[in-house]
Formats: C-alpha cells, structure tokens, sequence
C-alpha cells in the first residue's frame, strides 16, 4: 500500500492533504470509493460530504455513518496519529450531523480505557476521545 509521508522540508502538512493521505491509505478497502466521494477538508475543517447532505432516516445516512465508522472503526491501524486526530475528525463531525445524541455514548465508550473500543484500538479511540473533549 502507497504511502506518501510529508516530505522533510514541509513545515506544516494542510489539511487537505492529510485528507488525502487518509483517502490514498484506504485504497483498495470497501469503503475507497466512500471516502474518495466523501472526505474533504474545507478551510481548517475536515467534513464528510454525505453528512452534511443527508439525515440518519434516509437510506443514504446511514450508508454514511455506517462508511465513516467503518474507517474509524476497521481502518485506523493504518494511519499515523497525525492522520488519526483528522480521521477523528472526521468521524465525529459526520456523527453530529448525522446522530448528535450518540455523541455522549461514544464519549462513554471511547474514552473509557477498559471498553471493547479501546481495549481494540488504543489510539482511535484517543484520538476520538480528544476531538469530543475539544468541541462537545
């Protein structure tokens, strides 16, 4: 699988590239062409299209959540912490345009070191743990 580190010479890493980055290391999984479709930084912002264009009641809204928590979910052992903060990102500004009660479980859950999440994924979950800290 590719990996296209920053080079030496960049200070700082935008972004958006670090939403390609995330998008080229999912690559070959079911949920390429979601991510493709869907990840975009806008600004200083990293937003999951389908969430801003969708409910939880459509057909399309969950395909949504169901794709971005499968990248949290399934995918994050690929990414380095850099790109693993974004991917929170990611994952909890489409869940609270999506489903914003479930904020407060997957607070609970991933914040909580002995939970199956974390227990699975250390860094996903800490990662996920603090973007909430920060905005919810």
């Amino acid at each position: 699988m590719p990996y296209f580190a920053p080079r030496p010479h960049d200070a700082a890493v935008t972004k958006s590239e670090v939403v390609f980055q995330i998008v080229l290391l999912l690559q070959g999984t079911p949920i390429d062409d979601f991510a493709r479709q869907n990840f975009h930084a806008v600004g200083n912002r990293a937003v999951v299209r389908c969430a801003m264009n969708t409910t939880l009641a459509t057909v399309e809204g969950q395909a949504c959540k169901r794709g971005i928590a499968t990248a949290m979910l399934r995918y994050s052992y690929r990414f380095t912490m850099a790109e693993l903060v974004v991917l929170a990102e990611l994952y909890v500004n489409a869940l609270n345009y999506l489903e914003p009660q479930a904020l407060v479980r997957v607070r609970e859950r991933m914040c909580d070191p002995a939970s199956v999440e974390s227990q699975r994924d250390a860094a996903g979950a800490s990662a996920v743990c603090e973007r909430l800290s920060m905005d919810f």
